[in-house]
């Protein structure tokens, strides 16, 4: 069975893993110790909840919760007797440590590749400098 884990680089009930598992449970987990170091504003975080329960409003069962990203995961997985974890590609190296952790738990990782808004691959320090490289193409679609 499969488990679909909707992180912070892909809140959205149109995630990949999400639409290619429509049935299967899902989770979202504020990860505790990357928000203690991160100090994320409240905004944000509201933001980030609201869409994740957007994202997972028709799912029976789903959960957010705040905690070891790993080990939440892990023990939702056991609880819904699931050994393939689904999710959308994180272009995020800090998340490699979760995957890790998954993957010494015995539990298998399907990884699921995300539609880019643009093809633009340089670093984004300002928005406004951003959207002056891609509004175009963006716009276009």
């Amino acid at each position: 069975m499969k488990l679909v884990w909707l992180h912070g680089w892909s809140l959205s009930n149109t995630d990949p893993a999400m639409v290619a598992h429509p049935d299967a449970p899902a989770i979202f987990v504020f990860d505790k110790p990357f928000l203690e170091q991160t100090r994320m504003a409240f905004p944000r975080l509201q933001f980030m909840f609201e869409a994740a329960l957007e994202a997972l409003a028709e799912r029976h069962h789903s959960r957010i919760c705040l905690g070891i990203q790993a080990e939440e995961i892990i023990a939702f997985a056991k609880l819904h007797h699931c050994t393939t974890i689904c999710y959308s590609l994180i272009p995020s190296p800090e998340l490699r440590r979760t995957l890790d952790a998954l993957e010494q738990a015995g539990l298998k990782l399907e990884v699921y590749p995300v539609e880019y808004l643009t093809s633009y691959t340089g670093q984004v320090k300002r928005f406004s400098a951003f959207w002056r490289e891609v509004e175009h193409e963006v716009l276009r679609g």
